[in-house]
């Protein structure tokens, strides 16, 4: 070994191991007698015997201490733990410089929180230090309190963060990292993985997350959620979400259409069909009740149900085809009907008014020159309305009497009992018009038939003594 007599107190020089004990260590460094190493000088590391760290005959780089020159005694103390510190220095250095080349940008890697401090937190990469901003810290919208309380919590932990930024600042790298980041990017693994168990008609339970003016966000998972559009909330017409759900509401529903990320998902599709309950629940000849949703020329729209309406013909409102419907009824009245068909292919049903009521005319037996009895209910200009077996007959001032008449009350009165002769009859149009004068020429004719049945010439015409007999 190379002589070192000129060695003195820090110099660092290179020894072999000579004798190894548990609590010294000689070595060799080429001075005039050996060097001692105590175990507490010989590593950094708690060890209980020097036989842990050398043997006999290993080179090692060593500090001088102390180097003492006696009579009886010569004394060379030697150390390992400045230069042991300084290479692991050195590898602290190589390693940081190392993993100081990992730090790019999109890198994800394991930092340990050091501080929180105003603006962000402080995190240690190997002797690199990272900086994450509070707006990168928590995914979540906790609120300054809340991220204060969140950041002191993190102090300690080793979290994982990803590299945004690389920043050069007076010559120096200053990296920016972000947690926020990674938790998203869980959530999106962890979302990924919920919506590949879904398919399109599985019947999922969540709670109302948010509303918004086209549908409902449900929540179905734990990190997924869905949307209801507003025409998948209900089988009715909905104008306002809220109207249908609330935030916080438990629903079931059904999953309608897979895309990505998206879920479509259908409340209506977990409710019974409207038109499905009510052919369910009504059948042809049911009474309803219901409210005039609309008039129109033919008839009207009538709501039984919620969204469920029937058309009412104005021939199916009143036995009587001169009825005014418009100016009987108006949007918005109730009116007791009776269901009279129902088309469940096309989805609709007709109603009916006229056929909870009696019809007077249905029972009316008379035909054109029938003699009838009839009483004078009213007089018009025209004529006088006559009942005849409970309807109104018309008797027009034409007939009765074969001279001109011209006020009606000068031959009949309110009250007054007459037989009368059928001319017309139309029970489908409520239409019965009588005559007198005819029913009188009849009866007339009668009495004179009998009268003259003895006294007949052969010379004669019976219309001839019949006209004469009524001079």
């Amino acid at each position: 070994m190379e002589s070192n007599l000129d060695l003195k107190v820090g110099d660092v020089v290179v020894g072999t191991v000579l004798k190894v004990e548990a609590n010294t260590v000689l070595v060799d460094v080429g001075f005039a007698f050996e060097g001692t190493i105590y175990r507490d000088h010989l590593t950094s590391k708690p060890v209980k015997d020097c036989n842990e760290i050398v043997k006999v005959g290993d080179e090692i780089e060593v500090k001088v201490t102390k180097i003492s020159f006696g009579d009886d005694t010569n004394v060379l103390l030697l150390s390992r733990l400045d230069v042991e510190k300084k290479s692991q220095n050195q590898e602290k250095v190589a390693q940081r410089e190392a993993h100081k080349s990992e730090l790019t940008v999109e890198a994800e890697v394991p930092v340990k929180i050091r501080e929180s401090v105003k603006g962000g937190l402080l995190a240690n990469y190997f002797g690199i230090e990272i900086f994450v901003p509070d707006s990168l810290v928590e995914l979540k919208n906790v609120g300054s309190e809340g991220l204060a309380e969140i950041k002191t919590g993190l102090v300690g932990k080793t979290e994982t963060v990803k590299i945004i930024e690389i920043r050069n600042e007076r010559g120096r790298d200053k990296f920016i990292g972000s947690r926020k980041q990674i938790q998203y990017n869980e959530l999106k693994a962890k979302e990924k993985t919920e919506i590949a168990a879904l398919n399109v008609g599985d019947i999922v339970t969540g709670t109302v997350e948010r509303i918004v003016d086209f549908g409902a966000f449900i929540k179905i998972g734990m990190f997924t959620e869905g949307l209801c559009h507003i025409s998948e909330l209900s089988h009715y017409r909905t104008a306002k979400v809220e109207d249908a759900v609330k935030v916080g509401d438990t629903v079931t529903c059904k999953v309608i259409k897979l895309a990505g990320r998206k879920i479509s998902l259908s409340l209506k599709a977990m409710q019974e069909d409207p038109w499905t309950l009510f052919v369910k629940n009504h059948k042809v000849g049911d009474k309803v009740e219901g409210t005039i949703f609309k008039k129109m020329q033919f008839g009207m729209l009538v709501e039984i149900e919620q969204e469920m309406r029937g058309f009412l013909s104005r021939f199916d409102y009143s036995w009587n085809p001169s009825y005014n419907l418009a100016g009987d009824v108006e949007v918005g009245s109730k009116v007791e009907l009776q269901i009279t068909a129902i088309d469940e292919e096309k989805k609709q049903f007709s109603l009916s008014k006229k056929h909870l009521e009696y019809n007077p005319w249905a029972d009316i037996k008379v035909r054109s020159g029938d003699i009838v009895s009839g009483t004078v209910k009213a007089i018009h200009e025209k004529g006088a309305i006559v009942e005849v077996q409970g309807v109104e007959a018309f008797l027009p001032i034409s007939e009765l009497a074969e001279e001109r008449i011209e006020r009606v009350e000068n031959v009949v009165k309110v009250g007054e009992v007459l037989n009368l002769e059928v001319l017309q009859f139309f029970p489908k149009e409520w239409k019965l018009t009588v005559s007198l004068k005819k029913a009188v020429y009849k009866t007339d004719r009668k009495e004179f038939e009998s009268h003259l049945n003895e006294n007949v010439s052969g010379n004669q015409s019976l219309a001839d003594l019949f006209a004469k007999f009524k001079k």
